[in-house]
């Protein structure tokens, strides 16, 4: 079960959170090829690396391992509405200086 659900919610968890393995694998100092591993299920991170990728991806690792199955993505979904409405925001506030430069 592990070998077969763990590739594809690790790449599930990046793309949701709109990284590249290049991204990722920085991040958690290792070698894209072998983040580029794990996605495709031809290797297994440590534990240790499991829990710098949950908490990355702000998701459980018994859901990234696949122990659950709903709590991981309801956590991603908050994430990424959370995210957006900060997006939305500086953007705003980006407009807003604009305006003011502008205007006056």
């Amino acid at each position: 079960m592990y070998s077969e659900v763990f590739p594809s919610r690790l790449k599930k968890a990046r793309e949701y959170n709109g990284l590249t393995q290049y991204e990722v694998a920085k991040t958690i100092q290792i070698n894209q090829s072998t983040y580029a591993n794990y996605e495709a299920g031809k290797r297994e991170p440590s534990i240790e690396i499991i829990a710098l990728l949950s908490r990355l991806f702000e998701v459980s690792s018994d859901w990234l391992i696949g122990l659950t199955s709903e709590s991981g993505i309801n956590a991603m979904s908050q994430v990424i509405r959370e995210r957006e409405q900060e997006k939305i925001l500086k953007k705003l506030q980006r407009e807003a200086e604009l305006d003011k430069r502008v205007w006056g």
